[in-house]
């Protein structure tokens, strides 16, 4: 591209493939704005071609298949951000969609993760970001295949910068060809995929930005020659850091190797790391360009001399190389065809944990300084493999640390100690990977040692479908060492036990290996820590249930102290009514008429039932407190116990009305039914007014049988219906009594499994009974 006699662009050759991302850099004045020109149509080369999907640039920029991002943005500043997108292509034929296109550019905002607030604000109002997401979703609108920018973030901030460079990542995965120009070299790095560089208008360097460094760039821009290979395999290595962080340490060996192999151009690598399981021996951890029939060979190498290459260098731990193979003598460790071979050894912190070798097809010493990379690979390698060791004792430690957590757990829950052994010994099992795990129970401790006992354990709790029957038997054996120390029992080598001494009883922890080589010492201390929490649980739960023992004997004797006080004050009054009668009666120097002596008997027999009454509700009221209350429950017609309360209560004086329908029979103790019904219509006629009226039907959902007690008295204050059901609570008037009523009633109501509550009436008072209703039982059941 020449502008007059001034050539600008000379011998410039570009491609830019779908889902690329390719960045344009170079001095000021080195044709990267004159480029871009041509790229978009807006100039017209002198000489050359350019094809955009096909096509002549400016036929890709009508069509929309390419998009342009210019520098100074393009946008008219006292337009709002829907008119900048949508200029020259405004919804609406005779008037502009006004509500539609703003909708749309609601749309086309969220789509691309850009964040500009109301689309109504004019462009002049916007920060320089802001400005530069309008710019760019404007260009995308279309869903262009190809997207040039022209500097897109040369005046953002970090933050703005940050999001035009996720949206530009997300464009890339979605296949779009993306060109744009940059003085940030770093920026280029972090983002691209290849960095173009014009110096001069002509194209110097076309770079992979994985195997280049930034310095490279800045002098390929500068003019001076540059010796790129050092950097290349700074590059490489630090490319290939980032990417072991961030894959699993299993995957690291396997990348190293591949590296490697790309870095040197050695077609040939293989990876032995020492075997665990045979000490002396390598085995082949990870290999690239060799073939099966040679891995076959390679799988296991000795170390030492007899291991030839691989195994001296694992012997010696310096590298070896052998640059002929047919004088090396008959050594059987490298694959056919092969004649040379070296090896690296792979040295971490305190042993050798494998070596790095490569192998070629032509005899010969590979350069100095392919051996001093191999070295440094290798010492990448030996830190992959500590991370590797590393994260696999911390997972096994954490494992170990989340069974104890999780039998702690189980052991500190509500329940009691001996409701979660079974789960506490399987979860055992589990965190020391053992196949079997139990706790035994033994014979009591006595004062003098029971040697030679031939007592088997009892089993409390045991785990596992392997070796339950050996672990018993090993634990037998534990069971018989004279004395009860605490400390681990060995009693062979697949089994581990902790003797416990719990309230006076022997007891035995163990559990079983069928692989004795896995009874590691984080296994050792997982159980000894396993069985101090046992013990510390069953001491807990018997000093708790101690503990709840001597409540229960403080609540009883609270409990008689307080019958015997109640009932000493409660019957003083009507005892001494028949006392004074009585003595009335019994009295010689005066003559009663018939008449008298009869009222005399009566207020006797009526302050007798008073006293009978008193005695039965305290009775009753001390057996709710102690849970010993007895219920008899059998199928109760409803009707007949809602007539028979009502006659007790009042016979046929009319004062109580019965309503009720046709009502199931239910499950429930007659004689306790009628004695609720009883208190409720006797509280509602002393305490509430002159009539009651006692209702029965079914609850909807039909669930529960109801029964309301009303009266059309004062009714209950709000304040006071959560304390009537208490006992010894009195009510307003002065009616006798000893306020066990309500409280005798919840408390039958409850032992029926139902509830009792003051009903929200807006007259008199309401107190109402739910009853369950069951399914009548077969003859069968």
């Amino acid at each position: 591209m020449s502008f007059g006699p001034r050539r600008v662009l000379d011998m410039v050759d570009l491609d830019v493939d779908p889902g690329e991302l390719v960045a344009l850099v170079g001095e000021n004045g080195a044709g990267k704005t004159t480029l871009v020109g041509c790229v978009t149509g807006l100039l017209t080369p002198s000489s050359g071609r350019m094809r955009v999907c096909g096509r002549e640039p400016a036929a890709a920029l009508r069509s929309g298949e390419m998009a342009v991002v210019w520098q100074d943005l393009g946008l008219c500043d006292n337009l709002s951000i829907t008119a900048n997108l949508f200029l020259g292509r405004e919804r609406g034929r005779a008037f502009l969609a006004r509500d539609r296109m703003h909708a749309e550019a609601m749309a086309v905002m969220e789509r691309f993760g850009l964040d500009v607030g109301d689309t109504c604000r004019r462009c002049g109002e916007l920060s320089g970001g802001e400005r530069q997401a309008v710019a760019i979703a404007r260009a995308l609108m279309g869903r262009p295949r190809v997207l040039v920018l022209d500097e897109p973030m040369s005046a953002l901030g970090l933050g703005e910068t940050r999001r035009v460079e996720r949206l530009l990542r997300s464009l890339r995965s979605d296949g779009v060809a993306v060109l744009f120009v940059s003085h940030r070299v770093e920026q280029v790095f972090d983002l691209a995929d290849r960095a173009v560089v014009l110096r001069q208008g002509r194209l110097v360097a076309d770079l992979s930005t994985v195997e280049a460094h930034v310095d490279d760039v800045v002098t390929l821009m500068s003019g001076l020659k540059v010796d790129s290979v050092a950097r290349r395999h700074l590059a490489r290595l630090a490319s290939l850091v980032d990417q072991l962080a961030e894959v699993e340490p299993s995957a690291s060996i396997p990348m190293i190797v591949s590296a490697l192999s790309t870095a040197v151009g050695q077609q040939q690598l293989c990876v032995h790391l020492q075997d665990d399981s045979q000490p002396g021996s390598l085995l082949l951890g990870a290999s690239v360009g060799i073939a099966s029939e040679a891995r076959v060979r390679l799988a296991r190498v000795p170390i030492g001399p007899q291991g030839g290459c691989i195994g001296q260098a694992a012997g010696s731990g310096v590298p070896v190389v052998i640059e002929d193979v047919r004088g090396a003598g008959r050594l059987i460790y490298w694959p056919e065809g092969t004649a040379s071979m070296w090896s690296v050894p792979i040295i971490g912190k305190n042993e050798t944990f494998g070596v790095l070798s490569g192998l070629a097809d032509v005899s010969g010493r590979p350069q100095d300084d392919l051996l001093a990379l191999a070295s440094v690979y290798a010492s990448l390698a030996a830190t992959a493999i500590e991370r590797e060791r590393l994260l696999r004792d911390l997972t096994r430690r954490n494992s170990i640390l989340e069974a104890l957590r999780d039998m702690l757990d189980v052991l500190a829950g509500p329940e009691q100690v001996h409701a979660g052994l079974g789960v506490a010994v399987d979860t055992l099992r589990r965190g020391l990977r053992a196949d079997a795990t139990g706790l035994l129970r033994t014979d009591p401790v006595t004062d003098e040692p029971q040697d030679g006992s031939d007592e088997s354990p009892d089993v409390i709790a045991l785990s596992g479908s392997v070796g339950r029957t050996r672990l018993v038997t090993a634990a037998e054996q534990a069971a018989m060492d004279t004395g009860w120390r605490q400390g681990l029992r060995r009693p062979d080598n697949h089994t581990v036990a902790v003797p416990l001494l719990v309230d006076g009883r022997r007891l035995l922890l163990a559990a079983w290996w069928q692989d004795g080589s896995a009874i590691t010492p984080d296994a050792l201390d997982l159980i000894g820590n396993a069985a101090r929490s046992l013990q510390v649980a069953a001491e807990r739960e018997i000093a708790q249930a101690g503990q709840s023992e001597a409540v229960a004997l403080r609540r009883t004797g609270d409990l008689q102290r307080e019958f015997i006080h109640r009932l000493s004050h409660e019957l003083r009054t009507p005892l001494t009514a028949i006392t004074g009668y009585a003595s009335t009666l019994r009295q010689t120097d005066v003559t009663w008429d018939e008449e008298s002596r009869k009222r005399f008997l009566d207020a006797i027999a009526t302050e007798s039932a008073r006293m009978v009454r008193l005695v039965t509700d305290l009775l009753d009221s001390s057996a709710i407190s102690a849970g010993v209350l007895p219920v008899n429950p059998d199928w109760c017609d409803v009707p007949t116990v809602l007539a028979a309360a009502a006659y007790a209560v009042c016979g046929h004086d009319g004062r109580i009305a019965i309503e009720a329908g046709l009502l199931p029979a239910i499950w429930a103790d007659h004689d306790r039914l009628e004695q609720v019904l009883v208190n409720l219509l006797d509280n509602a006629l002393c305490h509430g007014g002159k009539t009651a009226v006692l209702r029965a039907f079914v609850g909807n959902p039909p669930q529960h049988l109801v029964l309301e007690v009303a009266d059309d008295g004062p009714g209950i204050a709000p304040e006071q219906r959560a304390s009537i059901f208490e006992p010894y609570t009195r009510g307003a008037t002065d009616s006798p009594g000893a306020g066990l009523g309500l409280s005798i009633c919840r408390g039958l109501v409850e032992a029926h499994n139902g509830r009792i509550e003051v009903a929200d009436v807006p007259v008199g008072a309401t107190i109402r009974v739910m009853l369950p209703l069951v399914t009548v039982p077969t003859e069968e059941a």
